[in-house]
């Protein structure tokens, strides 16, 4: 994403329509996963290997999307902008 962590916070806060409730929802799920993927990384011992769990650990950190997620963030900025432009946009009908 574009914004740092502190001015997204705080563009979150502000009483304006964007970021939004989606891409604060998408931030999370990036911090989440990048949480997700830092305890998966610890799941490396010896132990961790003959039970299993870093297997299981490795394929958790490859299906972590974090790009995706701050994309999707950004995303829902632009897709609101778009309902904004269609609201001011006379030639729609309602339907559209």
């Amino acid at each position: 994403s574009s914004h740092q962590i502190g001015k997204f916070v705080s563009s979150l806060a502000a009483k304006q329509p964007t970021p939004g409730g989606g891409a604060a929802a998408a931030v999370g799920a990036a911090i989440g996963s990048a949480a997700a993927s830092m305890s998966a990384a610890y799941t490396q011992r010896k132990k961790d290997r003959e039970s299993g769990a870093s297997e299981k650990a490795e394929t958790l950190i490859a299906s972590m999307d974090l790009e995706k997620c701050l994309a999707a963030a950004d995303d829902d900025e632009a897709a609101y902008a778009d309902l904004q432009r269609s609201w001011k946009d006379t030639s729609m009908s309602s339907e559209e």
